[in-house]
C-alpha cells in the first residue's frame, strides 16, 4: 500500500521530491515513484480547497481501482505564518490540527460553525466534524520521528489573507499559527476514508501585508528539501 505525497503546485512537489521535476506532472494526476524501496505517489492537488478536495478524492479513487489503495498522505508545501517570530521564515512547521474558518453560521462579521445546524460531516457513532480536524503523527509515514519540525495550529482559506484587519481577525478568532489554502480540504478528504494524514509546511510569509524582508518564497521552497531526509525517507 503506498503513501500518497501531494502539495498544490509543481514547484512545491519538485522542492519537496527532487525526482519529480524530471517528469511533467499535472494537476490531480497520478506519478508512481520510490523512496527507499517504498512505492509512493505523487499528486500535484491545484491550488485551494476546492481543488485540493476533488484532488484526493480522485488519487484515492484511481488508486483503489489500480488495486494499490492509499495508506497515508503527506501533504506538503508553503504556508504563511500570523507570527514570524514564533514561526521564522523558512521553518518546517508540523500541521497538529486545521481549521476552516468559513464554514458555519456568518452573521456579518465572524463565521461561528456550531451555531449552524448542519455539520459538515456526522458519523455512524454520532460524532460531528464541523470547522476542526485533528491531523496524525509523522510516524504513520513509515520514517521516524523528526524533531526540526515546529509544531503549530494551521488554518485553510479560500482567499489570502492581504490586510492586516482579516490576519487579526483570524488570529484573534482561532490563535492559528499557520495560514495556507489546502490543508483542511485534504484532511477532510483523508478523514472520510479513514487514511491517516500528515501535514508538514514550511513558512514562506507573514500573513496579511509583508515588507520585503517578510517572504522568502525561493528559500521556503529550497527549505521543503529538508522534510523527507528529516523524517529518513529519502
Amino acid at each position: 500500500m503506498p503513501l500518497l505525497i501531494c502539495a498544490s503546485t509543481t514547484q512545491e512537489l519538485a522542492a519537496l521530491f527532487p525526482d519529480a521535476a524530471e517528469t511533467p506532472t499535472r494537476e490531480m494526476q497520478l506519478l508512481p515513484a520510490r523512496l527507499k524501496n517504498r512505492e509512493v505517489l505523487l499528486c500535484v492537488t491545484g491550488v485551494g480547497p476546492i481543488n485540493a478536495a476533488l484532488a484526493a478524492g480522485l488519487c484515492f479513487a484511481r488508486a483503489e481501482a489500480e488495486n494499490r489503495p492509499v495508506r497515508a498522505v503527506l501533504n506538503s508545501g508553503l504556508a504563511g505564518a500570523f507570527d514570524l517570530r514564533r514561526l521564522p521564515l523558512c521553518s518546517l512547521c508540523l500541521a497538529r490540527e486545521e481549521i476552516w474558518p468559513e464554514y458555519g453560521l456568518h452573521d456579518g462579521q465572524s463565521v461561528t460553525a456550531d451555531a449552524f445546524s448542519f455539520p459538515l460531516w456526522r458519523r455512524d457513532d454520532g460524532t460531528e466534524t464541523r470547522d476542526r480536524l485533528p491531523l496524525d503523527d509523522p510516524e504513520v509515514l513509515g520514517g521516524t520521528k523528526a524533531t526540526v519540525f515546529a509544531e503549530c495550529r494551521s488554518l485553510t482559506v479560500a482567499g489570502v489573507s492581504a490586510s492586516f484587519a482579516r490576519a487579526q481577525t483570524l488570529w484573534n478568532r482561532y490563535h492559528a499559527d499557520m495560514e495556507n489554502m489546502e490543508g483542511f480540504a485534504v484532511a477532510y478528504a483523508c478523514a472520510r476514508q479513514g487514511i491517516p494524514c500528515v501535514e508538514l509546511r514550511c513558512i514562506a510569509n507573514k500573513v496579511g501585508p509583508r515588507a520585503r524582508d517578510e517572504k522568502d518564497f525561493p528559500g521556503a521552497l529550497n527549505a521543503l528539501a529538508g522534510i523527507l531526509p528529516a523524517l529518513n525517507l529519502l
